[in-house]
């Protein structure tokens, strides 16, 4: 389905309903519809008293929000069935509140991404691939926490931003992660650090990352087990060729430059890496730098002859390099 010219709306927006109209397929459709009345305050009180009675009485569900109460009607008559309901009616009042839980849950979502999309003032041509739209409103429909609301909303407008952004087993993997999951792939994420297309934890002294960030071991076990992490800790090797001068390193909006100074062999750092669905996870996540890691990253080429400089990302260029401004020499602990 393609929407044109939708008046006051943005190229970003407009997507977005696109990509709405074209995922509302997935989703099972409500069996009721909704109807929105406005009243007086008196009104309403009463109104939505007798309603409350009814629903208490006879399985029907009566929202009452801002001012505004929403009754839930069949549209076949219009009406409310006052009669004791039978069994095959508790069924599908049961199923239709389902339906409409599911209805608010995406509502709440797609509202997210709006928000998000607001300061994006074009869209690429490629649209998000539909079986990926699909899967996307088949999980999220059942996605009720306001912290994996959030999330999931931030994956739709990615994906609109940048189709391919996330992969379907990524979706996946969202799919099944908990609040407690998220809180944690929130910290590590806090201190990831970029450099050359793969992302990682620098866990050379992991007694600073305990008594500094309260990150352990056993917390890269768990990301390992979801499958955010390789469960291994692994080596990285920098400054392996003569030729190479200079190691960027970047984490949020902070850049570690890493000279090689008097560096005469290579430099190994132990690393906890995020895998593939992890990488695609941490651009989910605002990240914003932690200057006091990167220094304690920044003092093992130290420790080794080299030199490093701190600074503050202000551009990526198109060749890949990276515009920033110096913010200070890192210094011997």
């Amino acid at each position: 389905m393609e929407i044109k010219d939708l008046a006051g709306l943005s190229q970003p927006l407009t997507r977005l309903i696109e990509v709405i109209s074209n995922g509302i397929g997935a989703v099972s459709r409500p069996y009721l519809i909704r109807r929105n009345a406005d009243a007086k305050a008196y009104e309403v009180r009463t109104i939505s008293s007798a309603l409350i009675n009814i629903a208490d009485q006879h399985h029907l569900p009566v929202v009452f929000k801002d001012g505004e109460f929403e009754i839930w009607q069949k549209p076949d008559d219009q009406t409310l069935t006052l009669q004791a309901p039978s069994n095959e009616d508790r069924a599908n009042s049961r199923s239709n509140y389902q339906e409409r839980k599911r209805q608010r849950n995406i509502e709440n979502i797609t509202s997210v991404a709006a928000a998000d999309l607001l300061a994006q003032s074009s869209v690429p041509d490629q649209k998000p691939d539909e079986d990926w739209v699909s899967r996307f409103f088949n999980s999220a429909q059942d996605v009720s926490s306001q912290q994996m609301q959030e999330l999931w909303g931030r994956i739709l407008s990615g994906e609109i931003k940048k189709p391919g952004s996330y992969s379907l087993k990524t979706l996946d993997f969202v799919k099944n992660l908990t609040k407690a999951d998220a809180t944690l792939l929130e910290n590590m994420a806090k201190l990831a650090i970029n450099y050359q297309g793969s992302s990682f934890i620098v866990a050379a002294d992991a007694g600073w990352l305990r008594t500094y960030r309260e990150i352990y071991p056993g917390h890269h076990f768990a990301l390992g087990e979801l499958g955010a992490m390789y469960p291994t800790e692994l080596g990285l090797e920098t400054f392996r060729e003569s030729s190479v001068q200079e190691e960027l390193f970047t984490s949020g909006n902070l850049i570690l430059a890493a000279q090689r100074g008097k560096i005469a062999t290579k430099v190994d750092l132990a690393i906890w890496k995020f895998t593939k669905i992890g990488q695609e996870v941490l651009q989910l996540i605002a990240v914003e730098g932690d200057e006091a890691y990167l220094e304690k990253v920044g003092g093992f080429y130290i420790a080794r002859n080299g030199t490093a400089t701190m600074g503050r990302i202000l551009e990526y260029l198109p060749t890949g390099q990276i515009r920033y401004q110096p913010l200070r020499e890192i210094t011997p602990a």
